[in-house]
Formats: structure tokens, sequence, C-alpha cells
């Protein structure tokens, strides 16, 4: 159960669709409910993926009181409940009296669960905290990761019919001047990326990361023309954040269906983000969707970032400017990442893990 089918949405892409298609093609009974419906038929056998946002995306402690009573009501007719969570959700960092209510519902689903599945290693914990002593030995936390995007992954989810749709031509048009522009740009100075949501309502971080880097960039540029393209969902944020930057930037809508074009094309991936109980929740998504086309990443060391750090650049902010002089060093790291990656981080490899989790026999 996804708490979209909107493949806008990256949770549900890599924790939804893609390996639902994968666990398919290997054999595997699997499909995808619609959340939008009415009143969704819930399977009365087997195993039922509930994504923990499904929940909490109900708005209100009753509607959620009531998602969870159709979940116990599964559960009786005999389907095994696993809750998937792909962020640190128990986070209230305001004190929303509302998100409190909120989470307190929440919190009185987790009993009805068999399993959890989380998407970072740095997550595991964070739940793990969470659940009451008894039900943490009894409803153990599972690691599975993301799935790394590949130009060929909406084939997991679209139809032919769907991408090649004459709506869209108007985007690929649009999509193609851009990246000749930016292949232009790129002859005159390094072509440098931030890429993600713009922030949270119940956790700081996203965009914000950006502000500390700001003084780095402008004196590096004085070494090495660059330009700076924020990729994300609210221009509004970046001209709060960027307006007065010395160094040129600019910014762009997120695109999923030609993203990754544009990512494929930079010099330099930027993914700051200081640790807090927000970030450390985070997978390494990001990371390895740039390395993955061989494109050099610096980055703060969270958890999931760890294991790749022979591939990258982590907490060396202090060498932005070198590594824009001569990125060719840090450029041969990132494509030594690539095999590493297409092993553990394909859609393949990913439903294998989904595979295992939940073939695993249950605790309780």
């Amino acid at each position: 159960m996804p708490h979209a089918l909107n493949p806008a949405y990256a949770g549900v892409r890599l924790r939804c669709l893609m390996p639902s298609r994968e666990l398919r093609r290997s054999g595997l009974a699997s499909r995808v409910l619609d959340p939008a419906a009415p009143s969704p038929a819930l399977p009365s056998g087997g195993v039922l993926v509930v994504q923990a946002k499904w929940l909490l995306d109900a708005g209100s402690p009753g509607a959620l009181r009531a998602r969870t009573a159709q979940l116990a009501q599964a559960r009786e007719r005999g389907a095994r409940l696993v809750l998937d969570s792909f962020d640190n959700y128990f986070l209230n960092e305001s004190g929303d009296p509302a998100r409190a209510e909120l989470l307190a519902a929440y919190r009185e689903a987790l009993p009805l669960f068999s399993l959890f599945t989380v998407s970072s290693p740095g997550l595991k914990p964070l739940l793990e905290a969470e659940l009451p002593p008894d039900l943490r030995t009894a409803a153990p936390v599972r690691v599975v990761g993301d799935p790394v995007e590949t130009p060929a992954a909406a084939r997991d989810f679209e139809s032919l019919p769907h991408r090649l749709h004459p709506g869209r031509w108007s985007g690929h048009w649009r999509a193609w001047r851009e990246l000749r522009e930016h292949r232009a740009q790129r002859r005159q100075a390094r072509q440098l990326m931030w890429f993600g949501n713009h922030g949270s309502a119940y956790a700081t971080g996203g965009m914000t990361e950006l502000e500390r880097l700001l003084p780095l960039l402008e004196a590096a540029s004085r070494r090495q023309p660059l330009r700076l393209t924020v990729v994300s969902n609210s221009e509004q944020r970046y001209r709060e954040l960027l307006g007065r930057a010395a160094f040129p930037h600019r910014y762009r809508p997120w695109d999923r269906l030609h993203f990754l074009s544009l990512l494929g094309e930079q010099d330099l991936v930027l993914l700051p983000a200081r640790m807090t109980a927000f970030t450390m929740a985070k997978s390494n998504n990001r990371m390895l969707l740039a390395l993955a086309q061989g494109v050099p990443v610096m980055a703060d060391p969270l958890p999931d970032y760890q294991p790749w750090r022979a591939f990258c650049a982590l907490d060396e902010w202090d060498r932005l400017a070198e590594h824009l002089v001569d990125p060719a060093p840090l450029a041969a790291r990132a494509r030594a990442a690539m095999p590493a990656i297409e092993r553990d981080y394909s859609t393949r490899a990913i439903a294998a893990q989904w595979r295992e989790a939940l073939q695993a026999p249950a605790v309780r």
C-alpha cells in the first residue's frame, strides 16, 4: 500500500513501483494497491507492505485510526503486515500539537506489524528507539535499500503509450534545448548541482543546507568559473537563499523525465547535510544516483554515505576550490563506484533484498 500512485514521488517509485515490477518478473505474485480508492480492498492473506506515509497522510488522528482498523481487519483475515519507512516520521521539531496527536495515533498502529523495513542504516536505530521493548523483540527492523534509477527506469511503471504521449513532446523539446545550453556553458565554467526536496514541514534540512556553502562557493568562483544549478520544488526558497549570492546560479524545477540527462552533464554534485535526527535517517539514493553516472560528489558524512567514502569527497568542504580547479581525481573515484552500484543497487538487487525480507520466517 503506497501513500500515492504518482511516480513523481521518489518514495513511490523507489520503494513500490520499481521493486514490485521486478518481483513480478522474478515470479513472485506482487501487486500495487490504489490508496486513492474509496475503500481499498486489502488482502486476506499473504504479505501486505504498508508505507508509513500512507498512515500519516490520513491527516487526522481519527482518519489514521480508521486506516489502522482496516489494517487490523486484514490481519485478522490472515494478512501479515509490514511497515515501510523512508523518513524519520517521529520528528516534530516545532512542537506542533496537531502533529503530536497524529503521531500518538500512529504509535497505536505499530503493534499490528510483524516486520518493519527502513530505507537506510541510519533510520534503523531511530525506529527501534520508538518501538516498545516487547515489539522490538517480536518485530525486527530490516534495512532494504533504494534502487538507483536509470534512464530506462520509467519502463517499470509506465506503458509505452504513456511515455510517448504527445502531451510530453513540448517538455522533451524544452529539455533538449536546456541540455544544449548547458553543454555550451560547461565549456566556460564548471557546472555544479544541488538537488532534492526544498524542506520538510516537521524537520529542518533540505535546500537550507546550501546556505553554509555560499561563502565557499563565492571564494571558489574567484579561482575557477562556476555555475550552480539548484533542482528542487520551491523557487521561492531558492530565491530566499541564493538571491544575493555572488556567483552564477540558476533554478530548475524537478523534472522526473529529464533529470538524469542533466545530472549526467555535471562536473560536481553538492550534498551538504548537517547531522540531525532527520538527515541521519536519509538513504544514499541521491549520492548513488550521481555516482552511478560517474559524476563526482561532495557530501557530509551521513551514515548511509560512509561506505562510499572511497568514491567521493566526504567532509572535505575546505577542498571545494581544489576539486573544482582539478576535478579529474574525484571524477575517477566516482567512475570506480559504478560496478558496485550496479551489483548492489540495481532494481534487481534491491528486489532480491525485498524478497529475502518478506519471505523470512516471522518472529511472531
